[in-house]
């Protein structure tokens, strides 16, 4: 009959990153224009403005059978 169905619930953590490591993407290469030849370096030079990888992330769910 239908009254004797089992009724379960499940619980779910699941973490990915879960040590939050940076994986830094590459720095930027450019140094000069090349617009004359006494210029400063540029100040956007060496620096790495984004990651390969996404943060930390932790997501929890419920589950109900019956």
């Amino acid at each position: 009959s239908i009254w004797n169905r089992e009724i379960g619930m499940q619980f779910r953590f699941e973490a990915f990153n879960l040590l939050n490591n940076s994986n830094f993407g590459f720095p930027n290469r450019v140094v000069f224009t090349g617009a004359a030849d006494n210029e400063a370096p540029l100040s956007t030079a060496g620096i790495i403005s984004s990651t390969v990888s996404t943060s930390r992330q932790l997501q929890i769910a419920l589950r109900a059978t019956f």
